[in-house]
């Protein structure tokens, strides 16, 4: 099997390229810069063949799927930065990327009859109430430019495509890139007290966990929508930081504050993150570990002197 990975510069595309190679499945990874530019462990995504694409580039893209001709790609190249992504100046790109630049793999993966994942996000819901959303919710209705352009991403793949996974995360981290507990931590270090929301509820998702899960269902035809978090149920924002400050041993004191008394974000925010992941169980895949025991083992492995 050969799987053509984008985004492998960031959190999520790094993780499934060593993956991949741990499981020996050949996989070519792509990301924007002319070379590699994720961190240099020794791990093989860096020795791995890499091609730099930019997927706003349709003729690029149609050309590097035709001479790889991959049996699956894997879609994790996004415009990630929420708050960004409002600035006028920006939305072009942002456009450009999350949902042509989508369209553009899906209509290359449709040429060469390949099986597409596209990973998407919470995002594309309201966010609002407490019913966690299902996989396989329509009700539609994204709160940010950001969210408004992944799921225009997910509806140039189930439009283009037959055999695609449309794999929705949320509160992301890993160890290739920037992250919410890494700037808790640097926060941690130089302030005795902190201010963090406690009504915006959902599950944190560590991209090595969800690597082997990614590979696990790239591997089968058991197409369609999925939700993927970590388990260990659903928490705050607030009760993500008290855990994280725990774990490396802070005493920074983490004050509870709703959205509205934080007000810093230019984007709206969902209150609502919840996922429900009972289809994976339901198509036979083995869920992610606890999201407690993820955040442990995440710092465990972390340069605390340079984060």
């Amino acid at each position: 099997m050969k799987v053509f990975v984008t985004g492998v510069g960031g959190q999520l595309g790094h993780d499934v390229m060593n993956e991949l190679a741990g499981r020996g499945i050949e996989g070519i990874g792509s990301d924007i810069r002319k070379t590699y530019s994720g961190v240099q462990d020794g791990t093989p995504v860096c020795t791995m063949p890499y091609v730099s694409l930019d997927i706003t580039d349709t003729e690029a893209v149609n050309k590097a799927i035709e001479e790889i001709r991959p049996d699956a790609v894997i879609h994790c190249a996004a415009w990630t930065a929420v708050d960004a992504a409002e600035d006028e100046e920006n939305k072009a790109k942002v456009y450009a990327i999350n949902a042509k630049g989508t369209k553009n793999i899906a209509d290359a993966c449709a040429s060469v009859n390949a099986k597409m994942m596209y990973i998407s996000t919470d995002y594309v819901f309201s966010g609002q109430g407490e019913r966690p959303w299902q996989a396989d919710d329509t009700d539609y209705a994204p709160l940010n430019y950001y969210g408004e352009t992944k799921l225009l991403g997910e509806k140039a793949v189930s439009e283009t495509l037959k055999k695609y996974f449309i794999v929705r995360i949320a509160w992301v981290f890993g160890k290739n890139g920037k992250n919410f507990i890494r700037t808790m931590l640097k926060v941690g270090k130089t302030h005795d007290t902190v201010r963090v929301v406690n009504d915006q509820i959902g599950t944190p998702t560590y991209t090595f966990d969800l690597a082997r899960l990614l590979c696990d269902m790239i591997e089968t035809e058991k197409y369609g929508y999925y939700h993927a978090t970590n388990e260990g149920g659903y928490i705050s924002w607030y009760d993500f930081t008290k855990e994280i400050y725990k774990d490396a041993g802070y005493t920074t004191n983490v004050i509870p504050v709703t959205t509205e008394e934080y007000g810093l974000s230019k984007a709206a925010r969902p209150f609502n993150s919840r996922l429900d992941k009972s289809k994976l169980k339901e198509a036979g895949f083995e869920p992610l570990p606890d999201w407690k025991d993820a955040v442990r083992r995440y710092i465990s492995e972390l340069d605390m002197e340079n984060l």
